[in-house]
């Protein structure tokens, strides 16, 4: 299958392009910069001139400029998916699969509450903000040009590699130290998302591009855990016992009533919890840590 791809040299684009490879799939690398102009990627302006035979079967669009965006960046970011569209028609392709993130759906809570694609789009941040715009721009796109889409909604990461957000914590976990934190990281409970299980899913995505059309799924796995049980996992991965200091709770009470610790303790200890019910309704899949 041929298969297009914007973003490839972000972390889940470089990672995926080797792997999709090695499945016998032919990519083609599509980037707005001239400085990654090499023979086997192409620049949207090349690609919109129509000056080529290409044609692919389905676009996977990654391109985004970064998690911390400014509120100036949220249009720029709209006007990249516009762009991927284009190129994509421009291709003879009739499928795209946007991968968007699960902060459309707010912050995290110390409240428990368990988040289905149907929950209400809260984002509190640009980024999110810019990705819950996209995916309604791909939709109305969608509706008025005639093709299909499907966005995955995406938890953190779970991955050792360096550009990876969990990649220091990773790096930590090698040097065998422990680890302070508090008991509220016992019973909270977070998704994130096992490289191998992204993998899965969009090999299957791709070798049917009929399958989930006009669709948003979260792509998580199926057992969120605690915060201090990922220490203990990512421990696992790197071969080391991790043992966790546990600071007294007084602490942790005195940081939650100062708003900019508040807000760090809610990221770090707070509930995240995505449903993949959804998810494993169209897929088989098998998503172990």
């Amino acid at each position: 299958m041929n298969i297009a791809l914007t973003g490839s040299s972000g972390l889940i684009g470089s990672l995926l392009i080797t792997d999709l490879k090695k499945m016998g799939h032919n990519i083609l690398s599509i980037s707005s910069s001239q400085s990654s102009h090499k023979s086997n990627i192409f620049l949207y302006d090349e690609i919109l001139s129509g000056n080529h035979s290409l044609q692919v079967d389905c676009l996977l669009h990654l391109a985004s400029q970064n998690s911390e965006l400014m509120s100036s960046d949220v249009d720029k970011e709209v006007s990249i998916s516009h762009k991927a569209v284009e190129c994509m028609m421009a291709l003879g392709c009739k499928k795209i699969i946007f991968f968007s993130t699960i902060k459309v759906y707010g912050d995290n809570s110390f409240k428990y509450k368990q988040i289905e694609e149907d929950s209400n789009l809260e984002p509190t941040c640009f980024y999110g903000t810019a990705k819950k715009k996209c995916e309604a721009a791909i939709s109305q796109l969608a509706a008025e040009k005639d093709f299909h889409f499907t966005i995955f909604r995406l938890p953190p990461l779970l991955i050792n590699h360096p550009k990876s957000n969990l990649g220091k914590m990773f790096q930590l976990a090698k040097k065998g130290y422990p680890i302070p934190s508090f008991k509220a990281g016992d019973s909270n409970l977070r998704s994130f998302l096992p490289y191998s299980l992204l993998k899965q899913v969009i090999y299957l995505a791709v070798s049917d591009t009929s399958k989930i059309n006009n669709q948003i799924l979260n792509l998580t796995n199926s057992k969120p855990i605690s915060t201090n049980a990922l220490f203990a996992l990512i421990g696992d991965k790197v071969g080391k016992d991790i043992k966790i200091i546990y600071l007294p709770n007084f602490i942790f009470n005195i940081m939650r009533r100062v708003a900019k610790l508040e807000s760090i303790l809610c990221r770090l200890y707070g509930n995240f919890h995505i449903s993949n019910a959804k998810l494993k309704q169209e897929f088989i899949i098998s998503d172990e840590y």
